[in-house]
Protein backbone atom coordinates (compact mmCIF):
# COMPACT_ATOMS: atom_id res chain seq x y z
CA UNK A 1 0.00 0.00 0.00
CA UNK A 2 1.24 3.48 -0.79
CA UNK A 3 3.26 5.38 -3.35
CA UNK A 4 3.71 2.50 -5.81
CA UNK A 5 0.26 0.90 -5.42
CA UNK A 6 -1.84 1.05 -8.61
CA UNK A 7 -5.49 1.93 -8.12
CA UNK A 8 -8.48 3.20 -10.06
CA UNK A 9 -10.45 4.80 -7.22
CA UNK A 10 -8.67 8.17 -7.16
CA UNK A 11 -10.23 11.33 -5.78
CA UNK A 12 -8.75 14.75 -6.43
CA UNK A 13 -8.87 17.98 -4.44
CA UNK A 14 -7.60 21.31 -5.78
CA UNK A 15 -5.34 23.01 -3.23
CA UNK A 16 -3.94 26.15 -4.91
CA UNK A 17 -3.35 27.83 -8.23
CA UNK A 18 -1.72 30.81 -9.79
CA UNK A 19 -1.99 31.50 -13.50
CA UNK A 20 -1.95 34.38 -15.95
CA UNK A 21 -2.27 34.82 -19.65
CA UNK A 22 -2.59 37.29 -22.44
CA UNK A 23 -2.67 34.96 -25.47
CA UNK A 24 0.34 33.06 -24.05
CA UNK A 25 -0.40 31.69 -20.57
CA UNK A 26 1.47 30.00 -17.73
CA UNK A 27 0.21 28.40 -14.58
CA UNK A 28 1.04 26.43 -11.45
CA UNK A 29 -1.71 24.26 -9.96
CA UNK A 30 -1.55 22.10 -6.82
CA UNK A 31 -3.74 19.04 -6.26
CA UNK A 32 -4.04 16.22 -3.72
CA UNK A 33 -4.71 12.71 -5.09
CA UNK A 34 -6.24 10.20 -2.66
CA UNK A 35 -6.96 6.50 -3.14
CA UNK A 36 -8.62 4.30 -0.52
CA UNK A 37 -7.16 1.22 -2.24
CA UNK A 38 -3.60 2.59 -2.05
CA UNK A 39 -4.36 4.19 1.35
CA UNK A 40 -2.32 7.26 0.46
CA UNK A 41 -2.69 10.95 -0.45
CA UNK A 42 -0.03 12.53 -2.62
CA UNK A 43 0.36 16.23 -3.33
CA UNK A 44 1.18 17.07 -6.95
CA UNK A 45 1.80 20.24 -8.86
CA UNK A 46 0.95 20.68 -12.51
CA UNK A 47 2.94 23.47 -14.09
CA UNK A 48 3.17 24.47 -17.69
CA UNK A 49 2.46 26.91 -20.47
CA UNK A 50 -0.29 27.25 -23.03
CA UNK A 51 -2.88 29.70 -24.23
CA UNK A 52 -5.28 31.83 -22.25
CA UNK A 53 -6.57 35.16 -21.18
CA UNK A 54 -6.90 36.60 -17.68
CA UNK A 55 -5.49 35.48 -14.38
CA UNK A 56 -6.31 33.74 -11.16
CA UNK A 57 -4.80 33.24 -7.73
CA UNK A 58 -6.40 31.03 -5.12
CA UNK A 59 -5.20 28.91 -2.31
CA UNK A 60 -7.85 28.03 0.21
CA UNK A 61 -10.32 25.21 -0.17
CA UNK A 62 -13.94 25.72 0.70
CA UNK A 63 -14.19 22.74 3.06
CA UNK A 64 -17.96 22.40 3.20
CA UNK A 65 -20.09 21.30 0.31
CA UNK A 66 -21.89 24.09 -1.52
CA UNK A 67 -24.80 22.55 -3.39
CA UNK A 68 -23.39 19.69 -5.47
CA UNK A 69 -19.79 20.93 -5.03
CA UNK A 70 -17.43 19.63 -2.35
CA UNK A 71 -13.69 19.60 -1.79
CA UNK A 72 -13.08 16.20 -3.46
CA UNK A 73 -13.86 14.97 -6.97
CA UNK A 74 -13.90 11.31 -7.94
CA UNK A 75 -12.25 10.80 -11.31
CA UNK A 76 -12.88 8.09 -13.90
CA UNK A 77 -9.59 6.34 -14.64
CA UNK A 78 -8.80 5.00 -18.12
CA UNK A 79 -6.31 2.65 -16.46
CA UNK A 80 -5.07 2.06 -12.93
CA UNK A 81 -2.09 4.14 -11.87
CA UNK A 82 0.01 4.82 -8.81
CA UNK A 83 1.43 8.05 -7.43
CA UNK A 84 4.76 6.82 -8.79
CA UNK A 85 3.22 6.45 -12.28
CA UNK A 86 1.72 9.95 -12.13
CA UNK A 87 5.02 11.54 -11.09
CA UNK A 88 6.69 13.27 -14.07
CA UNK A 89 4.05 12.26 -16.59
CA UNK A 90 2.45 14.59 -19.14
CA UNK A 91 -0.54 16.67 -18.12
CA UNK A 92 -3.09 19.12 -19.45
CA UNK A 93 -5.39 21.47 -17.57
CA UNK A 94 -8.26 23.49 -19.05
CA UNK A 95 -10.04 26.03 -16.87
CA UNK A 96 -12.58 28.82 -16.90
CA UNK A 97 -13.10 30.63 -13.61
CA UNK A 98 -14.31 33.90 -12.15
CA UNK A 99 -14.71 35.44 -8.70
CA UNK A 100 -13.55 37.85 -6.05
CA UNK A 101 -13.25 36.35 -2.59
CA UNK A 102 -15.21 33.26 -3.61
CA UNK A 103 -14.26 31.80 -6.99
CA UNK A 104 -16.17 29.35 -9.12
CA UNK A 105 -14.88 27.55 -12.15
CA UNK A 106 -14.57 24.42 -14.18
CA UNK A 107 -11.19 22.69 -14.17
CA UNK A 108 -10.55 19.71 -16.45
CA UNK A 109 -7.39 17.65 -15.92
CA UNK A 110 -5.65 14.95 -17.98
CA UNK A 111 -2.59 12.74 -17.37
CA UNK A 112 -0.75 10.41 -19.76
CA UNK A 113 2.58 8.56 -19.59
CA UNK A 114 3.89 10.40 -22.66
CA UNK A 115 2.86 13.55 -24.51
CA UNK A 116 1.88 11.93 -27.82
CA UNK A 117 0.48 8.78 -26.25
CA UNK A 118 -3.03 7.49 -26.94
CA UNK A 119 -2.81 5.86 -23.51
CA UNK A 120 -4.06 8.02 -20.60
CA UNK A 121 -4.41 7.48 -16.87
CA UNK A 122 -7.41 9.85 -16.95
CA UNK A 123 -8.59 12.47 -19.42
CA UNK A 124 -10.76 15.59 -19.23
CA UNK A 125 -11.93 15.00 -15.67
CA UNK A 126 -13.77 17.97 -14.12
CA UNK A 127 -12.39 18.73 -10.66
CA UNK A 128 -13.65 22.33 -10.51
CA UNK A 129 -16.03 24.05 -8.15
CA UNK A 130 -15.62 26.65 -5.39
CA UNK A 131 -12.45 28.08 -3.87
CA UNK A 132 -11.29 31.36 -2.38
CA UNK A 133 -9.11 33.89 -4.15
CA UNK A 134 -9.49 36.41 -6.94
CA UNK A 135 -9.46 36.48 -10.69
CA UNK A 136 -11.14 35.78 -13.98
CA UNK A 137 -9.69 33.80 -16.80
CA UNK A 138 -9.76 30.98 -19.27
CA UNK A 139 -6.68 28.86 -20.00
CA UNK A 140 -5.38 25.63 -21.45
CA UNK A 141 -2.05 24.67 -19.89
CA UNK A 142 0.19 21.78 -21.02
CA UNK A 143 2.96 20.60 -18.73
CA UNK A 144 3.88 17.88 -16.30
CA UNK A 145 2.63 16.33 -13.08
CA UNK A 146 5.27 16.48 -10.33
CA UNK A 147 5.07 14.78 -6.92
CA UNK A 148 5.66 17.04 -3.94
CA UNK A 149 4.95 15.03 -0.77
CA UNK A 150 2.64 12.62 1.02
CA UNK A 151 -0.12 14.43 2.94
CA UNK A 152 -2.82 13.42 5.40
CA UNK A 153 -5.53 15.31 3.52
CA UNK A 154 -8.38 12.84 2.93
CA UNK A 155 -12.01 13.06 1.97
CA UNK A 156 -14.59 13.05 4.72
CA UNK A 157 -17.49 10.61 4.89
CA UNK A 158 -19.62 12.72 2.54
CA UNK A 159 -17.06 13.18 -0.26
CA UNK A 160 -18.77 14.68 -3.26
CA UNK A 161 -18.39 13.59 -6.85
CA UNK A 162 -17.91 17.23 -7.79
CA UNK A 163 -14.97 19.50 -7.12
CA UNK A 164 -13.61 22.54 -5.34
CA UNK A 165 -10.97 24.48 -7.11
CA UNK A 166 -11.96 27.35 -9.32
Amino acid sequence: MGFATSANDWQVSGIAQIAAGEAVAAGLYVFDFYSATANVTGRFRLSGTGIGLGGNASGTLVPAEIGPFGPWSSIDCDESFSLSDLNNCWGRLSTLSVGMGLLFGVVYITAAPRFWSTRTYFHSQNVGGFGTGAGAGSMVIVGGWHFSNITYNRPGPSASSSGTMA
